[in-house]
C-alpha cells in the first residue's frame, strides 16, 4: 500500500519528526534507526547520510540547512510543509521477515521504495507563471527523509510486525530554468498514487520471487505464498482496530482512516526489546504455524502458470475498456501490474503500450490511450447516423393537428421534429423536468395514427418498466438489452419505430448494437436523453459522441415543468447550465442548503422525511453513495420505529450486492473468496439461467469451486463469465411496513414480476418465512435482491420525480460527488428540496467537477489535427 499524506504546518512536521519518524517507538535501549536523505532535491542542498533534526526542523521552516536562507520564495502560514509518502508491505511480508529475519526481504523492500520514489521524483514539477505564462515544468528533483519502521502503532500496549517506510519529501524544488528553489506541485503525484502504489508492489514481489517467495495474488493486492490466514489476521489487530472505529463512525474514505489512526494511537506503554518482541509474537502462533512462515521460501521453484507481460496487458485492456473509451497510459499500467504482480517485469510492461492496437495523444496534461476496436466502434455508430441522414421519408406525412392542447410550443416543435425528420436516426434532448415524457407520448400517438407502431425502450428496467409503462403509458416498454437478446421483440420492431429515453445512459458499445440491429431491421430510431445528466456505466457517452461527431441535431427542451416556483426553476436552470455558483447561492438564499454536524445530520435528515409522508408527500432520499445512504436508511428506520410506523416484528434476510466486477475481473480467481455468490443470468453448459451457487474455495489447480444448493460441490467456469454476477452476501433488517426496492429483476412465489428498481412495501410474513408484499405477493424468503427502499444513489434517481427530495451527501460522498450527480439529484423535486451536508463549501468545490468523460474520436481527431 501507498499513501500520501500532506503535513500543513512546520510545527506540526515537527512533532511528527520527532514523536514518529526519528526513531522506532517501539524498541527500547534508546536506540534509534535512523533516516537517511534521499533524491537529486537533497544533493543540491548539501545533504547525504542520516537525517539529523537540525537539517529536518529547517527545511520544516522553509530555511536552508546549515545557513538558515530562506528557501522558497513565499512562507505562508498555511504553506503544506511537505508530503509523506507512506509504503506499506503485505502482513505477510512483515511476519516472514520477523520470524526468519531473511535479510534480502529487507534489501528488497528498500530498493522497491527507493526506485519507486526515484520514479515519482522524476515527474516532480513546479508552477510557471513568468512571462505571462500559466503552466506546470517538470524540474525533475526533491529532497525527501526516508525512515523504515519495523512494527505498528500498539494494540493494548503491544505493537505488531509491520515493515513499512515513510518518504517525507518536503515542498521545494529547484527549477533550473528560473534558477531556484521553489514549491512543488504534488497534485498529479498524489492523483497518481494508485500507479506508483502498482509499480513499488510490482519491484517488491518481482524481487521476493526471484529469491524463492511463491506470491500469491489476492483480490487486494498479494501475499507471501504458504502463510496460514490464522497467522496474518493474529497480527493485523491495528487495522481491525481502525476498521471497527472506521465502522462505528460510519467512515469509508481512505483520508477518514487516516484521521483514526491518530485518535485510536496509543500512547506508549512499555518499551520492548527486539528480542522481547519476538518472543512475545512466537507465543501467539503454533508450532505448526511457525514452521509454515520459515518455510515460506523454497527456492526459485519454475511455474507453468507464470502471467506474461503481454497476458497482464491484455488483462488491463479488457479490465479498462469495458467502461471507458479512453484511458491514462498509468491506469493501463496500474492494471497490469496488479494482475501480473510477482510474474510480470515492471520495464517489460511498458513496452506493451508500444502495440500496434493503441493510439496515444496528449489531453490536459495527461497521456491517453484509446484502443483501433475502441475507435472502430465508435466510428461504426457515427457513419450509421450519416448513412440515413435524409434518405427516409417523414414519420407522419402532411399537417398534424395535435391531441394535447397544453402542450407548451417547445415541446410541440419537439413532437414535429421527429414527425418530419427524413434521418434515420432523430433526437431530443431535453434537461430534467422538461416535459420529456408529454412530449413523447404525443409523438407516439402521432406516429402510430400514421400506420407505424413505436417501440420504447430505455437503458434500466426502472425507466422502461417502471417509468415508461407506470407513468407514461407505453405498456410494452422494455429495456435495450432485452431489444438486444430477444429475437421475437427484433422480429417485432422490422419496419417500425425504435424510441430509446434516457439515451443518455447508454453507452457506444449498447447504442452501436442498437444501430446494427436497426439498419438490419430498417427500423427508424429516435433517441431522446441529456448529456447533461448521468453518463452511462459501460464506455462511450453514446448520445453526447453523436452530438459532437456525427453533427446529430436534436430539438431541445428547456422549459421546466416540474418545478413550479419561479425561484426553484432557476436553481435546476442554474444546475444544468452548470453554474453551481450561482445555484449554491440560490439554495442558501431559500434555506435548502443546511450544513450540520455529523451526531445530529442524519437525524434530521430522517425527521423531515418522516413528516413528509405523514403529510401524504411523496418522498425520496438521495446520496451519492451507498455507504452514506446506508446510515440515513438506519435512521429513517429509526424515526419509524419510535412512530410505531413499522411493526415491532423484525426479521433477518439475505442481501445480495452486487460487487460490480467488470468481465475481466470475473475471469480472474483471485477474486472468488469463500462465501461469495455467484448468480447466473444466461444459461451455461452444466448451469441454468438464474441458478445460484456459493464459492468454497480453490482447488490444487487453483480453480474455484462453488457448492450448489443441493451441497453439490462444482467448477465455476470462469471463461463463461459474461453470463453471470458476483455477489456479497449481507443481512437485511425487514418490518411490516417498511419500503424496499427491487434491485434484480425476477419473480414472486406465484411468478409475478419484480422489476430492477421498483418500490414495495413489506406487509408481513408467512408461516413458511417469506415475505409477504402490501399488494399481496410473496417474495421468497431467499430471494436476495431486495434493499431498503428508502434512500437511492443519484444514479438510481434518474428519471424520477417527487414532491418532496431530501439529499444526504456530506464529506464522506464527496469523492462520489460531480456535477451530473448534483443536478439530478437536486432537480428529482416538484414542491421542495433540502441539502444536508457538513461542509458547504467542500461540497460546492467537489460538484465543480464534471464526470463527461472524452471519446476515442475525440483522441483520433487531435491526433489527426496534430498531423495537419
Amino acid at each position: 500500500m501507498l499513501r500520501v499524506i500532506p503535513s500543513r504546518s512546520a510545527k506540526g512536521a515537527k512533532e511528527y519528526y520527532t514523536q514518529s519518524l526519528k526513531r522506532e517507538d517501539y524498541y527500547s535501549e534508546r536506540q534509534e534507526i535512523s533516516g537517511n536523505w534521499q533524491g537529486i532535491g537533497a544533493e543540491k542542498l548539501g545533504l547525504s547520510g542520516p537525517v539529523t533534526q537540525a537539517a529536518f526542523e529547517a527545511l520544516c521552516e522553509n530555511q536552508k540547512p546549515g545557513t538558515g536562507g530562506r528557501l522558497t520564495q513565499r512562507t505562508r502560514g498555511n504553506r503544506v510543509v511537505g508530503y509523506d509518502f507512506n509504503f506499506h508491505c503485505p502482513k505477510s511480508v512483515s511476519v516472514v521477515y520477523e520470524f526468519t529475519q531473511d535479510a534480502r526481504i529487507l534489501e528488497a523492500f528498500k530498493e522497491a521504495v527507493n526506485q519507486t520514489m526515484r520514479e515519482i521524483e522524476s515527474e516532480i514539477k513546479t508552477r510557471v507563471r513568468t512571462k505571462g505564462a500559466n503552466e506546470n515544468r517538470v524540474t525533475g528533483n526533491m529532497a525527501w527523509a526516508e525512515f523504515v519502521h519495523f512494527t505498528a502503532r500498539p494494540v493494548n500496549g503491544l505493537p505488531d510486525p509491520h515493515l513499512h517506510a515513510h518518504c517525507f519529501a518536503f515542498n521545494s524544488t529547484w527549477d533550473g530554468a528560473e534558477e531556484k528553489w521553489k514549491a512543488g506541485q504534488f497534485r498529479d503525484l498524489k492523483a497518481d498514487a494508485p500507479y506508483f502504489e502498482a509499480t513499488f508492489h510490482a519491484r517488491f514481489a518481482r524481487q521476493l520471487a526471484q529469491v524463492g517467495y511463491r506470491i500469491e495474488r489476492t483480490a487486494k493486492g498479494w501475499e507471501l505464498a504458504g502463510v496460514p490466514q490464522r497467522v496474518l489476521e493474529e497480527f493485523s489487530r491495528r487495522t481491525v482496530q481502525i476498521e471497527e472505529k472506521a465502522k462505528e463512525l460510519g467512515i469509508t474514505s481512505a483520508k477518514g482512516k487516516d484521521g483514526l489512526a491518530a485518535l485510536t494511537r496509543e500512547r506508549k506503554q512499555k518499551d520492548f526489546s527486539k528480542a522481547q518482541l519476538r518472543e512475545l509474537w512466537d507465543k501467539r502462533i503454533t508450532a505448526e504455524e511457525r514452521l509454515a512462515v520459515q518455510n515460506a521460501v523454497r527456492g526459485p521453484v519454475p511455474d507453468a502458470s507464470r502471467i506474461s507481460e503481454m497476458k497482464a496487458m491484455d488483462y488491463a485492456v479488457s479490465h479498462c475498456y469495458e467502461r471507458a473509451s479512453i484511458v491514462t497510459d498509468k491506469e493501463l499500467l496500474r492494471q497490469a501490474l496488479r494482475y501480473g504482480v510477482g510474474d510480470a517485469d515492471l520495464e517489460q510492461v511498458k513496452r506493451q503500450l508500444l502495440r500496434d492496437e493503441f493510439i496515444q495523444e496528449d489531453l490536459d496534461g495527461h497521456r491517453w490511450f484509446t484502443t483501433n476496436d475502441v475507435l472502430a466502434e465508435e466510428k461504426r455508430l457515427i457513419d450509421f447516423v450519416h448513412r440515413g441522414r435524409g434518405k427516409f421519408g417523414p414519420l407522419r406525412v402532411g399537417a398534424y393537428e395535435f391531441q394535447n392542447q397544453t402542450l407548451s410550443q417547445e415541446q410541440r416543435n419537439a413532437v414535429l421534429h421527429v414527425l418530419h425528420s427524413r434521418d434515420g436516426v432523430t433526437a431530443i434532448r431535453g434537461g430534467a423536468g422538461t416535459g420529456k415524457t408529454t412530449m413523447m407520448k404525443e409523438a407516439v400517438a402521432a406516429i402510430e395514427a400514421g400506420g407505424r407502431k413505436v417501440f420504447a425502450f430505455a437503458p434500466s428496467a426502472e425507466a422502461s418498466r417502471g417509468v415508461l409503462r407506470s407513468e407514461a403509458g407505453f405498456t410494452n416498454a422494455e429495456t435495450v438489452e432485452a431489444l438486444l437478446q430477444s429475437p421475437k421483440l427484433q422480429e417485432q420492431v422490422r419496419g417500425q419505430v425504435v424510441w430509446v429515453d434516457e439515451a443518455g445512459l447508454l453507452g457506444a458499445r449498447s447504442l452501436a448494437r442498437v444501430a446494427a440491429l436497426a439498419e438490419k431491421e430498417k427500423c427508424r430510431l429516435v433517441l431522446s436523453g441529456d448529456t447533461a445528466q448521468h453518463r452511462a456505466v459501460e464506455r462511450g457517452d453514446a448520445l453526447r459522441l453523436l452530438e459532437k461527431h456525427a453533427g446529430l441535431q436534436a430539438a431541445e427542451l428547456k422549459e421546466i415543468w416540474r418545478q413550479k416556483a419561479d425561484s426553484h426553476k432557476a436553481i435546476v436552470a442554474d444546475l444544468r447550465a452548470g453554474d453551481l455558483e450561482h445555484a449554491f447561492q440560490r439554495l442558501d438564499k431559500l434555506g435548502m442548503l443546511r450544513e450540520l454536524p455529523a451526531e445530529i445530520r442524519h437525524e434530521a435528515l430522517a425527521a423531515d422525511y418522516v413528516a413528509a409522508v405523514g403529510d401524504g408527500k411523496s418522498a425520496l432520499v438521495i446520496s451519492p453513495t451507498h455507504a452514506e445512504g446506508e446510515r440515513v436508511t438506519a435512521q429513517i428506520r429509526e424515526e419509524l420505529k419510535a412512530s410505531h410506523q413499522l411493526g415491532a416484528e423484525e426479521r433477518q434476510f439475505v442481501r445480495l450486492r452486487n460487487l460490480q466486477l467488470t468481465e475481466a475481473e470475473r475471469t480472474d480467481a483471485r477474486n472468488y473468496q469463500a462465501g461469495v455468490i455467484v448468480q447466473f443470468h444466461q444459461n451455461v453448459p452444466g448451469f441454468r439461467r438464474g441458478e445460484r451457487v456459493t464459492v468454497t474455495g480453490k482447488d490444487e489447480q487453483g480453480r474455484i469451486l462453488a457448492k450448489r444448493q443441493n451441497d453439490k460441490t462444482v467448477i465455476l467456469p470462469l471463461d463463461k463469465a459474461a453470463r453471470f454476477q458476483v455477489y456479497e452476501s449481507r443481512q437485511i433488517a425487514l418490518a411490516p411496513g417498511d419500503s424496499v426496492r427491487v434491485t434484480q429483476n425476477g419473480f414472486t412465489r406465484d411468478k409475478q414480476r419484480l422489476n430492477n428498481g421498483d418500490l414495495k412495501q413489506v406487509k408481513g410474513f408467512t408461516q413458511d418465512g417469506d415475505i409477504k408484499l402490501g399488494n399481496g405477493w410473496v417474495v421468497p424468503k431467499d430471494y436476495g435482491n431486495l434493499t431498503h427502499g428508502y434512500c437511492v444513489t443519484s444514479y438510481t434517481s434518474q428519471s424520477k420525480s417527487v414532491d418532496r427530495v431530501f439529499v444526504a451527501e456530506s464529506s464522506e460522498s464527496f469523492r462520489a460527488a460531480d456535477r451530473e450527480q448534483f443536478y439530478v439529484s437536486a432537480s428529482r423535486f416538484k414542491e421542495a428540496l433540502t441539502i444536508y451536508t457538513d461542509d458547504k463549501q467542500q461540497l460546492l468545490e467537489a460538484v465543480l467537477k464534471s464526470s463527461a468523460r472524452p471519446s476515442a474520436m475525440d483522441l483520433a481527431v487531435k491526433q489527426l489535427a496534430v498531423s495537419w
